[in-house]
């Protein structure tokens, strides 16, 4: 969750962004693990209110925000332009933009060195963590592969890679191992048992040769389709707009459906302390994956559909991983709620990689199902 918002300084973002507005009110977004974000409510001049998304950029993980912004610019136009050439009739409101000042800049640089941007707030949409049914979940799927499909012309070079290594495993394995060593804040004896559920499971899977680097096509994608990254329309309940688009870089989509997989096939929350509710649904899962592939309108190759099998226990790992090597940081990273956060979600995540192996048969013939 994040914390409220320190008003002077939104203010003043505002006031460098939205010249024309008043700010009357903000509160803290409750979604993401990484920006300081707001919702403020704003006066224009002429007395309309209106709402936008406000971030203070988190420096330590996005350390050229000025890239960032230019990604988001490139990657939204390109998106804006492939819903329009499709005859989408509401393109605007299915695809993020950010706030431009007078001047033409989408950035303002605080007198602290932090920076912030803005977006307008999506009314009448929401956000969910989990799929309330199969429908939902391939409907969500649907919009991921759908948006991987739309970038499919975006040549990859033309993005910066903001967060370099992000999806590279035997990295994330190794800041693991270096963390447990430096036991900066004292925790690796309690942890024993999930360093060796993470070695074993990064053995599994790194052997995978569908997984192996070079196996599958370089694309544009998101990089970060957990569910909640994408808004549903409150009236309709369709998706609308995939969201969060700092990580849209070169990458797999095996990345993107494992992300999907791993927030959308297990009906436990991404946290849970209660392991005994952590599980592979199948009915999801199948949704997920005929969503993602018919989303992605025939771009897909039938190597890659096959690979989406393993997609799902990769990227819970991946990130199984990341919240561990946190946790043994003392938290530096991901924003907690409680002590210990970072370690349930770890606990979390591997007991979903060791869920995923043991229906591995079942997902692969589902999978290739789908490449024939």
């Amino acid at each position: 969750m994040n914390a409220v918002p320190d008003l002077a300084a939104l203010r003043d973002a505002l006031r460098a962004l939205l010249p024309d507005q008043t700010l009357e009110a903000a509160a803290p977004l409750g979604r993401g693990h990484i920006h300081e974000t707001s919702v403020a409510r704003c006066r224009s001049a002429s007395g309309e209110t209106a709402r936008f998304v406000v971030q203070r950029i988190n420096g330590a993980v996005f350390r050229e925000p000025e890239e960032l912004a230019a990604n988001l610019s490139c990657v939204t136009e390109h998106v804006r332009g492939a819903l329009r050439a499709r005859g989408v009739a509401d393109a605007e409101r299915r695809c993020l933009r950010l706030v431009a000042s007078p001047a033409g800049r989408t950035l303002h640089r605080a007198a602290d060195g932090g920076w912030w941007r803005a977006f307008p707030f999506l009314e009448g949409t929401h956000a969910i963590d989990t799929p309330r049914s199969p429908e939902q979940a391939a409907d969500a799927a649907r919009a991921f592969g759908g948006f991987v499909a739309d970038l499919a012309d975006l040549a990859p070079d033309r993005l910066a890679v903001t967060i370099p290594a992000f999806h590279d495993l035997a990295a994330r394995q190794t800041a693991l191992e270096d963390a447990a060593r430096r036991d900066a804040a004292g925790r690796a004896g309690q942890v024993a048992g999930e360093l060796d559920a993470a070695r074993r499971a990064g053995d599994r899977l790194q052997a995978a040769p569908e997984l192996a680097p070079g196996a599958l096509p370089h694309r544009v994608v998101h990089n970060d389709c957990k569910l909640n990254n994408l808004l549903f329309d409150d009236r309709s309940s369709e998706p609308v707009c995939v969201v969060d688009l700092d990580t849209v870089m070169p990458g797999s989509v095996v990345f993107d459906f494992g992300e999907l997989a791993r927030t959308g096939a297990c009906p436990a929350a991404e946290d849970e302390r209660d392991l005994a509710h952590v599980r592979v649904d199948r009915d999801l899962f199948r949704a997920l994956a005929s969503g993602f592939v018919a989303g992605a309108r025939g771009l897909l190759s039938e190597r890659e559909i096959g690979a989406l099998a393993l997609a799902g226990p990769r990227m819970a790992l991946e990130n199984g991983v990341r919240f561990l090597t946190d946790h043994l940081d003392g938290d530096r990273y991901f924003r907690i709620a409680r002590p210990g956060h970072n370690r349930d979600r770890a606990r979390a995540q591997l007991r979903l990689v060791t869920c995923m192996f043991e229906a591995e048969a079942e997902l692969r013939a589902i999978c290739d199902a789908l490449a024939h």
